[in-house]
C-alpha cells in the first residue's frame, strides 16, 4: 500500500440550497458534498452542489459515492461531476432501497427528461449502482475500510455513516434531528470518533420553530460530542440564510474548543 491518507475535504457544507455571493465566501454556498480519501480510495458523501469541485482523480485506484438520501440538495449536483464526463472511469453509487425502488431508479428517475437530458447512464464514464448494504467492507490494498450506519431523525429517512480505517473512525451526521430517543443508539454509534461531521443547522431561537425539520443546533452539537467523548467535530449543513458574518459570530463563541464550522475548501486530515 502507498501513503497514508485519511482526510475529509469539505466540497460542499450548505444546507438546503445553494447559495452565493461574496458574503459566502468563507464558508461557502454549494450543497453536500465531502471528500473522504483513503489510500488510494476515494469515497464521496453526498452528491451536491459542492461535487462540481471535486479534484482530478486519476491518481486513485477507485471512486465511491455514498449517500446519505436522496434528497435534492444531496444529489442535485451528480451531473456535474467531473469524473462522469471521463470514458476510462468507474464510479461506484451506494444508496438505501426506498419503498422498494433500487438506488439505480431512484438517481435515473431524477435525472431523466423532462427534468434533465441525459440519464447518468448515459454519461461517458461506467456508473455501477448498489444498493447499499450495511456494513459495506472495501479494500485499499490489503487495508479494510469499513463503513457502517445508523439511522437518523429526519423527513423521509437518512442514514449517518462511520468510516473506520488504519485505526481511525470519521462519522457524518448530515440532516439530523438529535431526540432522546434516538440520542442513546447515535450516542453508542459515534463513540470515541476521532472526527464528527454534524448537521449544527439551527440557532437556538430558529430550532423553535423549525422542530420536525430534521436538522440539530450548536447546542445539540456540542453535547453529543461530550457524550460522545469525540476528538474533534465539524458543523455542517448551514442554513442558506447564515452569511459569513453570522457563522464567523457562532464560530467565536467556540474559541478553545475542539470544534469548528465547515468552510469551503477546508482539509482535515484524520491520520
Amino acid at each position: 500500500m502507498g501513503e497514508k491518507i485519511f482526510s475529509v475535504t469539505i466540497l460542499g457544507a450548505r444546507g438546503s440550497i445553494p447559495v452565493s455571493g461574496k458574503e459566502y465566501n468563507l464558508y461557502g454556498g454549494e450543497t453536500s458534498c465531502y471528500m473522504v480519501e483513503l489510500g488510494k480510495q476515494v469515497i464521496f458523501l453526498d452528491a451536491g452542489t459542492g461535487i462540481v469541485n471535486a479534484p482530478d482523480l486519476k491518481d486513485k485506484d477507485n471512486v465511491y459515492i455514498i449517500l446519505s438520501h436522496p434528497h435534492l440538495d444531496h444529489i442535485i449536483g451528480l451531473p456535474f461531476f467531473p469524473e462522469l464526463s471521463k470514458k476510462d472511469k468507474t464510479i461506484t453509487l451506494y444508496g438505501k432501497r426506498l419503498k422498494e425502488k433500487s438506488i439505480e431508479h431512484q438517481i435515473e428517475k431524477a435525472f431523466s427528461k423532462p427534468y434533465w437530458p441525459l440519464t447518468i447512464a448515459e454519461y461517458p464514464s461506467n456508473i455501477i449502482y448498489k444498493d447499499l448494504e450495511i456494513p459495506l467492507e472495501l479494500r485499499d490494498g490489503g487495508e479494510k475500510i469499513l463503513v457502517e450506519a445508523a439511522e437518523v431523525n429526519h423527513p423521509g429517512g437518512c442514514l449517518s455513516f462511520k468510516i473506520t480505517y488504519m485505526g481511525k473512525k470519521l462519522v457524518y451526521m448530515t440532516d439530523c434531528e438529535l431526540q432522546s430517543k434516538s440520542e442513546i443508539n447515535l450516542t453508542n454509534f459515534a463513540k470515541d470518533a476521532d472526527l464528527i461531521l454534524f448537521d449544527a443547522q439551527y440557532t437556538e431561537k430558529e430550532y423553535e420553530t423549525k422542530k420536525g425539520f430534521g436538522h440539530s443546533t450548536l447546542k445539540m452539537a456540542k453535547e453529543f460530542k461530550e457524550l460522545t467523548n469525540s476528538k474533534k467535530m465539524i458543523l455542517i449543513h448551514h442554513d442558506p440564510k447564515h452569511n459569513d458574518s453570522d457563522l464567523k459570530k457562532m464560530e467565536d463563541s467556540l474559541k478553545e474548543t475542539d470544534i469548528s464550522y465547515a468552510k469551503k475548501g477546508m482539509k482535515i486530515d484524520i491520520i
